[in-house]
Order: C-alpha cells, then structure tokens, then sequence
C-alpha cells in the first residue's frame, strides 16, 4: 500500500502579504493545497492521501475540499510542534489507515510539502520505484550554483565541489514501520535535532536514494515564489 502524507503546518510567515497560511492561497484558480493533491490523486500508484495540518485549521481546510469535492478523498489530521513530529504523526495516520483497510504489507509513505504544488508524476512514479531497492528516497536536483559553506554567516570556510552537491526538495519516500522504529530508538533530545527524515537514515547507517528532481518543483515561500507559480501556470494552460 502506498500512501501520500502531505504536509500542510506552515503558516508562511515569508509571506507579507498573505492573510491565510500560504497553503490556501490562490494559484490562477485553486488554492495551493488543491493544486498539490490533485498531483497526488491523479498518480495511479497511489492508494491514499492523508493531510498533517495545524489543527486550528482544519475544520477550513475540509471546507474547502468539499469545495473541490475532494473531502471524501483526503483525510486531514493535526500536524505537530515541528516538521519531524508532523512527518511522525503522518506515518502513524498511515498504519491506522493500512488497519483499516486489511493491508497486511508494509506500508510506503511519500511525504511532500504542500506549498510544493508542481511536483510531476515522472516524480512520484520514481519515488515509488526506487523504494524498492534503498532503505528510503529523496528527491534532490543537482546545484547550478557555486555553493559556500560558513560557520559564520560572514567568512567563506570552504567551497565544495559541486559536482558532489545537491538541492533536496521533495518527495521523500520512506517504509512506514521501519521508520516509526527509527523514532521509537531515538531520545527526545535527539528527535529535536531532525527536520526532515533523510538526515536520520544516514546518520544510522542507511542507504539514501536520490530520485532525480525538476526545478519547477520548488517551495512557495515568498510573494516572489507566488508570481512565478502564477506565470507556470499560465504557460501550461496555453
């Protein structure tokens, strides 16, 4: 069983100008969340959907799917305090969904970020392939740009080479139970220290495959980002 955990806690601070949170603001006609899992119903490998949101949200976010009469698609639940929590309370939304659905396989997870609403089908297919032979994926586009790295924010420490370098952007795509007993080995201290779940496997060990990422699969975090989705759309409604 493969389930989408979308995740929708931001409240896109970056955003100056956006009096919702910059998941329901409006791209040409639809908001950004409608956009992201339209992606993500339409992918044929894809049994279910699931949304982690602030939970203050919610009871608006379901509003709105029934607006697009996606409510009976989409299963929205509360997020947590940060981005790894969301991801953890994501994962456990998955097993009581495989539950109740009699799955007895293991589960596979690809969490996206929603503000990310361009993510391609090539995209999610590969995530789903690759799983199959890494202990999880990620989605990263190589580096165009000379990338420096500074302790202070002040002083260039060192250039990489950036043949070595890459951009994560999203999907990932993990095995639900072998990563809720990633979670379950580590103390509080340490889950304070991950954002994302790549930087976990590596660190204990596991492989991290990198499925090849689109630059129009970007993250809608300022008003810039918002003009640029707008002229993305508009060129493929031509």
């Amino acid at each position: 069983m493969v389930i989408g955990g979308i995740l929708a806690g931001g409240l896109g601070t970056r955003m100056t100008e956006a009096d919702l949170p910059k998941q329901f603001i409006k791209i040409g006609t639809k908001p950004v969340i409608v956009h992201t899992l339209q992606r993500f119903l339409q992918h044929k490998g894809i049994d279910h959907v699931i949304v982690a949101m602030n939970e203050n949200w919610i009871s608006f976010c379901y509003d709105l799917l029934r607006e697009y009469g996606l409510d009976e698609k989409v299963a929205v639940i509360g997020g947590g305090n940060t981005r790894f929590e969301s991801l953890l309370c994501l994962a456990n939304a998955c097993m009581r969904k495989a539950q109740e659905c009699g799955a007895n396989e293991d589960v596979v997870m690809i969490s996206h970020d929603c503000a990310r609403p361009f993510v391609s089908d090539r995209v999610l297919r590969d995530n789903i392939e690759m799983i199959n032979h890494y202990d999880m994926v990620t989605t990263s586009v190589p580096t165009i740009d000379t990338v420096l790295i500074s302790k202070d924010g002040k002083c260039s420490d060192c250039v990489p080479d950036r043949d070595t370098v890459f951009l994560d952007q999203g999907p990932q795509t993990i095995r639900v139970r072998h990563f809720m007993n990633l979670v379950e080995s580590l103390t509080e201290d340490e889950k304070s220290r991950y954002i994302e779940a790549g930087r976990l496997y590596i660190e204990k060990g596991f492989r991290v495959g990198i499925v090849e990422g689109e630059r129009q699969n970007f993250k809608l975090t300022t008003n810039f980002d918002l003009k640029l989705a707008e002229m993305i759309l508009f060129e493929q409604q031509k």
